[in-house]
């Protein structure tokens, strides 16, 4: 059937019609938020089988915390852990529900960071960056992380302070004290992952609170009053909560566990010079690779137009004092989260400011580009998702690489493909299938000086308590005959010394039986023999690399159990 032009014209008319009707703001909204979901998907999915590096240590300690939790152990009792005690119990759900092996936390750990991509998408949302950016600015989360690779419990920590980020930007948009309450939820659930954050939180979202009630004159309303009582209460919740964790332990057991004393700490230096460590790795990241340049010079751009837009006459005084909120929110936010970096100069504690200082990019990003031409904006937004696509496409190339049957750790708790070197994944399978083929299932081992990775692989349960053994644990001559009393009951016949039992060149390891735990050295030597040997003995050992295994079994004229 042919139509005449004033019937295209009225079908064109309803057609527009119905696209206004449908596309609203809010559908928009969540049109890309469905994108942003999808696209993290797409990013993680590769993840879900493949870790970049792995530790024997400080991975096996976690993948060997979520187990015990699962079994029903309880974290700094039953086992050493030196973080909040929620994480095994979240990544326990996962081991529940997908079996207990690397996979399995890796998928719990996808989740978070995929909430954590929906959340920068949201604060960026409510802090008027269009969808389009907002979208971008969670991509570039996903792509460019605050991968915390030295442990699986950091991830958490990123989502709540994500979380309670969202939270307080709500409240600054809708002045409602359900979102300070759930804000108070998260700093709770915060302070079980990592206690100096919560602490940390809480002071950001009280002075959030304040400072947005002081600026829009939120009058003081029943609701906020016990807000503010919670608020004040929330530490001794806390402190109860770790209190019925902690009981029952020495002195030495919660100074190793909430290692938060100076003493303790094995890295401090000063705070100017962690400023000046600050200065000195923003500066490296920046000029790392023109690409870094030429997008650090678009987001100084972008930074000065925003300031003169916000000093100009024409801006709405409403609209300058909620983007000026929303800029020192994140800059309090920021500022907090490197605490742990100035206090310490351990590079990959800057992480946890990370997020933050995306947020900052894509607000001043949005900011400062609107009132360019919308060709403008639209080129700078095909260039980012340019960049986003092209890091995303070379990772997931990168990925299938690496993906090989020499990369495999094949093992029944492993299941996962790793970035480590292939001799270090040899020495691992080597180590694991002798203990496997020459203890009963009712037998147990002692590894040390820190390598829980081998408890778990082999489905076994630390004989003691303690997990780590090195110069800056600080275990006294009392723990160390606890920790022999404990190998004796437990009727231990077998010991596992990784090459790290002799490491001169790592700060606060030292060497077994000169430097740390003489006892132990002694014992160890005076009663068993090594019976197999796999990997690097030459070589200085490393945190993940150059990794050399003894297995010793207890000789039979000293004593067999």
């Amino acid at each position: 059937m042919k139509l005449d032009k004033t019937s295209k014209k009225i079908i064109g008319l309803r057609l527009k019609s119905f696209i206004i009707f449908v596309v609203t703001p809010e559908s928009k909204n969540q049109i890309f938020f469905f994108l942003t979901l999808f696209a993290g998907v797409f990013i993680l999915y590769p993840f879900l089988d493949y870790q970049s590096i792995m530790a024997t240590g400080d991975h096996g300690r976690d993948l060997y915390a979520a187990r015990a939790a699962l079994e029903g152990r309880v974290p700094y009792r039953d086992y050493w852990w030196v973080y909040g005690p929620l994480m095994p119990y979240y990544y326990a759900l996962f081991f529940k529900s997908l079996g207990v092996h690397v996979p399995a936390l890796l998928t719990g750990k996808a989740l978070l960071s995929l909430v954590s991509a929906l959340l920068i998408y949201g604060t960026l949302l409510t802090a008027t960056v269009t969808p389009l950016l907002a979208l971008i600015g969670a991509l570039w989360f996903l792509v460019f992380p605050p991968d915390f690779f030295i442990t699986y419990n950091h991830t958490g920590g990123t989502t709540l302070l994500l979380a309670l980020t969202f939270l307080v930007f709500q409240y600054l948009a809708r002045p409602r004290v359900i979102f300070l309450y759930l804000g108070l939820g998260a700093v709770f659930f915060l302070s079980l992952v990592k206690l100096n954050f919560g602490v940390t939180g809480l002071f950001c979202l009280l002075v959030a609170v304040f400072g947005i009630d002081r600026t829009c004159k939120n009058p003081v309303t029943p609701g906020k009053k016990i807000f503010y009582w919670a608020a004040l209460v929330l530490p001794f919740f806390v402190f109860l909560v770790y209190g019925w964790f902690l009981r029952g332990l020495p002195v030495y057991a919660l100074r190793q566990c909430l290692p938060y004393f100076g003493g303790d700490q094995p890295y401090n230096i000063s705070i100017p010079a962690g400023i000046g460590m600050l200065v000195k790795l923003t500066f490296e990241n920046i000029t790392a690779t023109w690409q870094n340049i030429l997008f650090t010079l678009v987001v100084v751009g972008a930074t000065v137009r925003s300031a003169r837009q916000l000093t100009s006459k024409g801006i709405d005084p409403k609209e300058r004092t909620r983007l000026l909120a929303t800029i020192g929110i994140l800059v309090l936010f920021y500022v907090t989260s490197v605490h742990e970096f100035v206090l310490s100069g351990v590079f990959y504690r800057s992480f946890w400011a990370k997020p933050f200082a995306c947020l900052l990019m894509f607000l001043f990003l949005s900011i400062g580009t609107r009132e360019l031409h919308k060709g403008v904006r639209g080129f700078l937004c095909a260039a980012l998702l340019a960049v986003v696509g092209l890091n995303i496409l070379n990772t997931q190339s990168a990925l299938r690489m690496v993906k090989t049957p020499a990369q495999y750790l094949e093992v029944k708790r492993g299941k996962v493909f790793l970035g480590n070197q292939t001799p270090w994944i040899n020495t691992v399978t080597q180590t694991v299938s002798f203990l496997e083929a020459n203890l009963r299932e009712d037998e147990l081992f002692f590894a040390l000086p820190y390598d829980p990775l081998y408890y778990f692989l082999t489905d076994k349960t630390s004989p003691t308590r303690q997990l780590i053994f090195f110069d800056h644990i600080k275990i006294p001559p009392q723990q160390e005959k606890e920790i022999l009393a404990e190998l004796e009951e437990n009727r231990v016949n077998w010991v596992l010394l990784s090459n790290r039992q002799h490491a001169t060149e790592e700060y606060g390891l030292g060497i077994l039986g000169k430097t740390y735990c003489p006892l132990i050295g002694e014992y160890i030597e005076r009663n068993f023999t090594t019976v197999a040997q796999f990997g690097d003995r030459v070589n200085e050992p490393g945190w993940a690399w150059n990794h050399g295994v003894r297995v010793l079994k207890r000789n039979q004229n000293g004593g067999a159990l």
